[in-house]
């Protein structure tokens, strides 16, 4: 602890960074590590939320920004406070269309799963991670992309 304003918090946040090349087969490796940093704050519910999350943006990142290619950097940094986590996955890939964060709902889940036809071609990931955590962000700037994602702790 160091010392801080009177009635101030005076605990620091707690935080791991994580890397892996853009490689589909490494995402379950950095998914249970988040999570494994997470089970002594969040509930089960909360920790599967995180995971299913931090394994969406990864996927988005690896299959639509770097279409797939291998050998490219994929960051995330988690860290830990006492009332919230705070993930940030970090690539250099193209930019997404801040448009795709903002269209993505639990509408997109809204078909008749009986019926292809209806059955919506993409925004499905984003959806889960809008649905799965308290505050999603996205910015891009200088070459390096941010999906910032918030859970609360209950």
């Amino acid at each position: 602890m160091r010392p801080g304003k009177t009635g101030e918090s005076t605990r620091m946040a707690s935080s791991i960074s994580l890397s892996i090349d853009s490689d589909l087969d490494k995402v379950a490796h950095i998914a249970r590590a988040v999570r494994g940093v997470c089970s002594g704050l969040l509930s089960t519910d909360d920790a599967d939320a995180v995971e299913i999350s931090v394994v969406e943006a990864i996927n988005n990142v690896i299959k639509h920004g770097y279409q797939g290619q291998p050998g490219q950097d994929v960051e995330v940094h988690v860290v830990l406070h006492k009332d919230q986590v705070v993930i940030d996955v970090i690539d250099h890939a193209s930019p997404m269309r801040t448009e795709l964060l903002d269209q993505a709902s639990e509408e997109r889940f809204a078909f008749d799963e009986t019926n292809l036809d209806e059955v919506p071609e993409g925004g499905m990931g984003l959806a889960l991670i809008q649905m799965n955590m308290d505050e999603v962000e996205y910015t891009s700037e200088g070459g390096e992309n941010r999906l910032r994602m918030i859970k609360r702790v209950a």
